[in-house]
């Protein structure tokens, strides 16, 4: 599949992630500059940078979860968990780890509203990075001896879950049950192993696609629910770091890259791009919310 793809012209981005659409908005972190970019448009190709809003994060927030009140935002950083609104974060949740040594990463909430959210480690070592799952104000480790965790995405059936881990250049496969929040058997989808390609952030579509960034890859790679690999659709962005669906219908999708480096430089027409976007014939999964008091539980 060749998708036409269309550089976006907002502020240029050292390390974009965390792209997500909720609340006929557009949304997503420049972690490196504590940036947080909202954009009051469902269409993401004629917005215009006015009704582009930005807001300075107090931390490294790197995920950003949306809940059930437009504007109001879970974010999750290198401190723990904050709640964002007009432009204020407040911490709730103290980092569950050394955060002199990790911070939070990637993640997302489940259909229950419970907020699911990997880490990583600075130095890239030791394997001591993990899967959380936060509830009632506590986070518990799920998933140990990552590096770099990354990719998680629940499937439409809500059977399933996927996780990455960008610096072990896996992904997996792991049977869920969303009632209980339990994460069942795991399987290894794919090891990357040719060149400097792998696997980061990632999302699912409504067919039940898992469509995933590949760092330093030039490209997305789509893999079924079962974890077959469908297709590679090649992007002009050489540092892709997550895939996110949205706009009115859905089908629009957009995909951050980090800052072009050595020999991975971008696509020419998108030297300075941090945000491509393009239409496509699938629909994404509409975000789910997460639960604030999950967050805030225990809190005064």
């Amino acid at each position: 599949m060749k998708l036409e793809w269309q550089a976006l012209p907002f502020p240029f981005c050292s390390l974009p992630e965390s792209p997500r659409y909720a609340h006929e908005s557009w949304m997503w972190l420049d972690i490196e500059s504590q940036l947080l970019y909202c954009l009051n448009s469902t269409n993401v190709f004629d917005a215009g940078l006015g009704k582009l809003q930005q807001v300075s994060l107090p931390d490294e927030i790197a995920c950003i979860l949306p809940t059930a009140k437009a504007g109001r935002l879970v974010g999750l950083g290198r401190q723990g968990g904050w709640l964002i609104e007009n432009g204020t974060a407040t911490h709730y949740l103290p980092a569950p780890f050394n955060s002199g040594l990790q911070r939070f990463n990637d993640g997302r909430a489940d259909s229950e509203g419970r907020i699911w959210i990997s880490t990583l480690v600075d130095a890239r070592t030791p394997a001591d990075a993990g899967l959380y799952c936060i509830t009632s104000g506590r986070a518990e480790l799920k998933v140990p001896e990552l590096i770099v965790g990354n990719g998680l995405a629940f499937s439409p059936t809500g059977d399933c879950a996927f996780l990455s881990d960008t610096r072990h250049r896996c992904i997996w496969r792991f049977s869920y049950n969303s009632s209980t929040g339990e994460l069942g058997d795991r399987t290894l989808v794919r090891h990357y192993t040719e060149g400097t390609a792998r696997p980061d952030g990632a999302c699912f579509s409504r067919d039940g696609s898992y469509w995933v960034a590949i760092l330093e890859g030039y490209r997305l790679d789509r893999y079924s629910s079962a974890g077959d690999l469908i297709e590679s659709i090649e992007i002009p962005l050489a540092r892709p770091t997550m895939p996110c669906f949205g706009g009115a219908d859905g089908k629009t999708l957009l995909v951050c890259g980090a800052k072009p480096a050595g020999e991975f430089q971008n696509k020419p027409g998108f030297e300075s791009t941090s945000l491509i976007a393009c239409e496509t014939g699938f629909q994404g999964m509409p975000e789910a919310f997460a639960l604030e008091a999950n967050l805030v539980a225990g809190t005064s």
